[in-house]
């Protein structure tokens, strides 16, 4: 059709010589010839083998054996969630299965109005199928459902393999739901890094720095102070007793460094009052004064913090 177009034009410039009528002709020939030049490089199908594949793998997840669902995988197939770093493989994914399969009902339904679809590009061997669903896993002792939305792309290759899937679904609910249902209640979350421990290592650099001032204006006028285990009689003192002991540590060594063992968490508890602490653990190496003698102590850090970012209460544990 649109050659049969073009045909026409050129006829029209021949029959037509005036330059004006040329000229317009020739701006009206141009978008034509723009569309003309664009290809297909794919198709895309509402139905397909590769679809079909796709279908059978939710078959599987809900009622289907380990064998059916590796049978449906390219052996190197890599298979993807969200937030993944690096790609999972048919193992992980089978190990997934089976645990669902174990303490959940699961289905898969597809979710209206949205529909999948197949694309077949032209210099690609296999299709990339796209769907959206709705996932949703009833726990089999608590009855409590698991569900939410997912999309996912897969690629099945010549050989009718999924060679590759991407899913994305939100994680974080997912797993809330999941804890509810085994009657696990969450308590807060765990950051290794965070602001307050930023606090932290600025108290640990005035230490080792031998600035017992810096170090108090970390904490609240009102912080309460312990230690256990060499500390006996330490027990619920104040900031200007806390001083003056940081203080006498600094005077009584020539050197101080504190040096991380693992890494600091910091937890925002839900429960109660709720609140900030941030627990650590350090090995502190120390010069003596008098004596030039090295040591190293082992130590364990617990500090919780006000919504000022002030430290309220530290807790010691001495090796």
């Amino acid at each position: 059709m649109k050659q049969e177009l073009v045909l026409e034009f050129l006829i029209f410039l021949q029959t037509k010589p005036t330059h004006t009528m040329k000229r317009i002709a020739l701006l009206m020939l141009l978008p034509v010839l723009a569309v003309g030049q664009k290809q297909r490089v794919g198709s895309v199908y509402s139905e397909h083998p590769a679809y079909d594949v796709v279908k059978e793998s939710y078959r599987v997840w809900e009622s289907g054996t380990e064998e059916e669902l590796r049978a449906l995988y390219a052996e190197n197939a890599q298979i993807w969630g969200p937030g993944d770093k690096e790609a999972g493989d048919v193992d992980g994914e089978v190990q997934g299965m089976l645990w669902w399969q174990k303490n959940f009902d699961v289905t898969f339904l597809e979710m209206n109005p949205a529909r999948h679809f197949t694309t077949q590009y032209r210099s690609n061997k296999g299709a990339y199928v796209f769907d959206w669903m709705m996932f949703r896993g009833i726990h089999k002792e608590s009855g409590d459902t698991v569900e939410g939305p997912l999309h996912s792309a897969y690629f099945v290759n010549d050989d009718g393999k999924i060679a590759m899937s991407i899913s994305y679904f939100d994680r974080e609910t997912i797993g809330a739901q999941i804890q509810e249902s085994f009657g696990w209640h969450r308590n807060g979350r765990i950051y290794d890094e965070h602001p307050l421990i930023e606090k932290l290592n600025e108290v640990v650099a005035s230490w080792e720095a031998g600035d017992a001032e810096a170090m108090a204006t970390h904490f609240a006028e009102d912080c309460r102070f312990y230690r256990l285990g060499e500390g006996e009689g330490y027990r619920d003192k104040d900031l200007a007793f806390r001083k003056e002991s940081w203080s006498a540590g600094i005077a009584g060594t020539s050197s101080r460094k504190m040096n991380v063992y693992g890494y600091p968490d910091a937890i925002r508890y839900e429960k109660g009052d709720g609140g900030w602490e941030v627990l650590s653990w350090w090995n502190h190496t120390f010069v003596s004064a008098e004596t030039g003698e090295e040591d190293t102590v082992f130590l364990h850090l617990s500090h919780s913090f006000n919504n000022d970012g002030k430290i309220t209460r530290e807790v010691l544990w001495v090796d």
